[in-house]
């Protein structure tokens, strides 16, 4: 069987794993080298011919000592030391791969518990100490280089769901037999406490949350959930909160139909402040963000200091980034939340490499996406409002970047008009020496003309 793939035994899923000898494995190493050299724009932005090169041989010297899932974990290492988010094998989707019954996040206070399986519901909500003998830090220190990103807001976004997946956290070293691991937590009344969690086929339902759905009404992003792109009052407010999750039309609704109906909302309704949530937005086709943008420079009602807020974070990604970058050019937008997870500028478009024998998909970036000014390095967009999510928000349904945009009441912030603003975070970002002409915006010094 060239694939992962399962069986029923016993009314039980059972886990059959690729079955490839050495020279298939090395079939696929070979194609994916040569995928990656043919199909991304700039396979060396980041990495050096150099080592790219070490890294296929000291692979390729291994690959007839390592067990299946070892090997899938090494691909992952390689497509990731190109350096961008794009180029990726998405371990969460590899056929055969199992889970441990827990979800993790991580928060402003470290990596926490997020869901549990039953039997274990008292630590939902704990922080996570060790891994086995491994300290979290030197966990997610070992977790970092198989999470293709950006920028390290990837990072945060990328490490969480390898925690459990079996075959990761052996092939890894964190976990001695795949099949159970013990997780070491800090519960909120400040005692540890150790959990051994065995592997399933597949994330069970039925967890256990760490928020507690009888103290307060569910926070705005997490409402809705079977709905990509939603829109609704604020109770009690003059604003209207925007979920904008994907960058596609519905089965039901064009995005343009989408936003034609929220203008009419924001003017039928008297709304004076749109609060545009992208922040678990991670793309979808750039060209349909276009009607938003046309709307909200239309819109004076709502674009404008202290009426427009866009919630961003680390899964605001590829056409979500773009938007981003566009509402920063063309409208007078306070970002809220933490920073992005892509940059202004960013290699993306989906190119793919299916190796021949695994089946396994390689995502390969395509494109540059210079969609800020050429010498826009910055690594990501920072919030105007910074308002990080913490474990303590999570548990009792808070959520702080929809409280700031509400208690913020413009000018607070003393917002730049662009391209002022934009120059201010490349000198937070890299300070460099500016010119200035008479009445013209601060620029790089090498951006200067004689």
């Amino acid at each position: 069987m060239a694939r992962g793939a399962s069986r029923a035994m016993e009314g039980e899923e059972m886990v059959v794993p690729m079955q490839l000898d050495s020279d298939q494995w090395q079939a696929d190493l070979d194609h994916l080298v040569e995928g990656l050299h043919r199909t991304h724009r700039n396979l060396f932005h980041t990495t050096s011919p150099e080592a790219f090169d070490r890294a296929v041989r000291f692979l390729r010297g291994r690959l007839p000592t390592l067990a299946w899932h070892e090997v899938v974990v090494e691909f992952a290492r390689l497509v990731a030391s190109i350096g961008d988010g794009h180029t990726v094998l998405r371990l969460t989707e590899v056929p055969g791969f199992r889970r441990y019954p827990a979800v993790f996040h991580h928060v402003s206070d470290g990596l926490h518990v997020r869901a549990i399986a039953s039997e274990h519901a008292d630590v939902a909500g704990a922080r996570l100490i060790a891994v086995g003998d491994t300290p979290i830090d030197e966990v997610y220190a070992i977790l970092r280089p198989l999470v293709s990103r950006d920028n390290e807001m990837g990072v945060l976004a990328g490490v969480p769901p390898l925690l459990a997946i079996p075959e990761v956290m052996h092939a890894c070293g964190l976990a001695a037999d795949p099949d159970e691991v013990t997780f070491t937590l800090q519960r909120r009344d400040g005692t540890a406490t150790s959990v051994a969690l065995s592997a399933v086929p597949s994330m069970p339902g039925g967890l256990v949350d760490a928020r507690d759905a009888t103290t307060a009404p569910t926070p705005h992003w997490l409402q809705r959930s079977a709905e990509e792109n939603w829109f609704g009052r604020v109770d009690g407010t003059d604003a209207l909160y925007v979920a904008y999750n994907r960058v596609r039309d519905s089965d039901g609704e064009p995005l343009s139909v989408f936003f034609d109906r929220l203008f009419e909302t924001i003017e039928g309704e008297g709304i004076e402040r749109l609060i545009l949530d992208i922040r678990l937005n991670h793309g979808g086709n750039n060209l349909l963000n276009q009607a938003l943008i046309h709307h909200l420079v239309r819109c004076d009602r709502v674009n404008r200091w202290g009426g427009l807020f866009a919630i961003i974070g680390r899964h605001t990604f590829s056409a979500a980034m773009n938007l981003a970058v566009d509402l920063e050019r063309h409208t007078r937008v306070l970002f809220v939340g933490e920073p992005t997870g892509s940059s202004p500028n960013h290699y993306g478009e989906n190119g793919t490499v299916v190796l021949p024998h695994s089946g396994l998909r390689v995502s390969v970036s395509m494109l540059w996406w210079q969609v800020s000014i050429p010498h826009d390095d910055r690594p990501w967009i920072l919030p105007d409002l910074p308002a990080r999510l913490g474990s303590g928000d999570y548990a009792a349904n808070h959520d702080p970047a929809v409280d700031a945009a509400l208690r913020d009441e413009g000018g607070a912030t003393e917002p730049l008009p662009y391209p002022d603003r934009l120059f201010a975070q490349l000198q937070r970002s890299h300070p460099r020496p500016v010119t200035t002409a008479p009445g013209a915006a601060p620029r790089p010094a090498d951006d200067a003309h004689a």
